[in-house]
């Protein structure tokens, strides 16, 4: 097989050919052998590098094994896998590789989470299949109700680890992982970004577990494959700012993120006003689970041109032809800025971010850039807020003075940039905009 080295299932042969896939990433090349070696792992790489099907592969090659070995799996509500995510939207994405997958493997698989009806609860409570896709709290309520239970788990994965306790999970994930029998059970831990509070975490619940660690080394960087814009605004200029980017410049899809669900609800409501032709979809919090579904599949699918969304999408989501995004309000945490950005430049395509930078921002802008300049780590750390609004703060001076002294730049790349620092990759070029000038240059020519 030419995906992969290792000998992988012969029953997903016709996946891959389905598919296109050639040749395994980087990730995969790491992870698919290590996990078909019952090798339990955490694996820290950047969105857009194959982590999915790093452990999806493996995770049906086992499936397929068993039964080979006439092993089949016919205990009501007792999955051979468990795949964990942190919101209903991934987990909706996990579910589809893996239906993808089962359209050659024949295998089953199902999925519960928020928003699932009592109908579907009832039948997975009663239903018999392989693989099960969740969110943490819908596992708990399941385990508690008898609905589910882990007497064949063999593999259980946590995808986006970090994000699974930054949303409160953590009693949840407690509850869950007390029912799993460590001595029949490999683990796995995917995400983007792995802060040390989490690794602790992970080393304390499971101090039974040899865990194999592959990191790969831009995980926790801003991308090289996307160039940065920033645009000084003031609060009241940017949906105006939005609005003309998107009529002059704007190419291909995209998506807007605001770090508070009012501010989705205003800029969507301003653009749907100003722009009855733009194909403008929205997401947030307080949608119900069916609005959230509808908007991000009509936008996965090509139906919107942009999307308005929190952070409820910025992690996980993978729309493969993404161009650009707008971050309207810097986030408080880089892990988010991460993963904003990580929405696009995937599977090695280049990609665009255009920051809106308010006077308060100038803590996380400095950040940003100084990453971007010498291509290091970000700090994943949350910033205090009374720091961010420090009128007087040394960082906010020492950013204001870099970005006057750079020519300023359209959202086309017009003018002049940063200069790459030596060693770095001058694909992710900062570039400064005077508002003044964004104006300028967003007239028609």
């Amino acid at each position: 097989m030419g995906f992969l080295a290792e000998s992988i299932h012969p029953s997903l042969e016709a996946f891959f050919k389905e598919q296109g896939y050639k040749t395994a990433t980087a990730v995969q090349k790491k992870v698919i052998p290590e996990m078909l070696g019952r090798k339990s792992m955490i694996v820290v790489a950047e969105t857009g590098s194959g982590k999915t099907l790093a452990y999806a592969l493996p995770i049906v090659d086992k499936i397929k094994k068993r039964e080979d070995k006439g092993e089949k799996n016919d205990t009501r509500c007792s999955p051979v896998a468990l795949v964990i995510s942190p919101t209903r939207e991934l987990a909706t994405q996990i579910h589809q590789v893996f239906k993808d997958i089962s359209h050659h493997a024949k295998f089953r698989v199902r999925s519960l989470t928020g928003g699932t009806t009592i109908t579907k609860v009832k039948t997975t409570a009663s239903e018999t299949y392989e693989v099960l896709v969740a969110t943490p709290t819908r596992i708990r309520s399941a385990l508690a109700r008898n609905e589910l239970n882990f007497n064949q788990l063999q593999m259980v994965i946590f995808d986006e680890a970090d994000n699974l306790l930054e949303m409160g999970f953590k009693k949840d994930l407690d509850y869950v992982i007390e029912h799993f029998d460590m001595n029949h059970t490999q683990v796995g831990f995917f995400t983007a970004t792995m802060p040390p509070l989490v690794e602790e975490y992970i080393i304390d619940k499971f101090p039974s577990v040899t865990f194999e660690k592959a990191y790969f080394g831009s995980s926790h960087a801003t991308q090289t494959r996307i160039d940065t814009f920033n645009v000084k605004v003031t609060p009241a200029e940017k949906n105006m700012v939005v609005k003309m980017f998107l009529e002059k410049e704007a190419k291909g899809r995209g998506i807007v993120f605001t770090n508070q669900k009012n501010q989705a609800d205003e800029l969507f409501k301003y653009l749907t006003e100003k722009m009855p032709k733009l194909k403008v979809r929205l997401i947030h919090g307080d949608l119900d689970a069916k609005e959230r579904e509808s908007a991000i599949k009509s936008f996965r699918d090509g139906k919107a041109q942009v999307l308005v969304a929190t952070d409820i999408a910025a992690r996980g989501i993978d729309v493969k032809d993404l161009a650009w995004v707008v971050n309207y309000g810097l986030p408080r945490t880089a892990i988010y800025y991460l993963h904003r950005c990580g929405r696009v430049a995937r599977g090695g395509r280049h990609g665009i971010v255009y920051n809106l930078v308010a006077s308060h921002d100038s803590k996380m802008i400095s950040e940003i850039n100084e990453s971007i300049r010498t291509q290091k780590h970000l700090n994943l750390t949350v910033i205090p807020e009374n720091r961010l609004k420090d009128k007087e703060a040394p960082a906010k001076k020492k950013v204001a003075q870099a970005i006057e002294q750079k020519i300023p730049a359209s959202f086309r790349g017009k003018g002049r940039g940063t200069r790459a620092q030596p060693g770095t990759n001058a694909g992710a070029r900062n570039k400064g905009i005077n508002k003044k000038t964004s104006r300028k240059n967003f007239r028609k020519k």
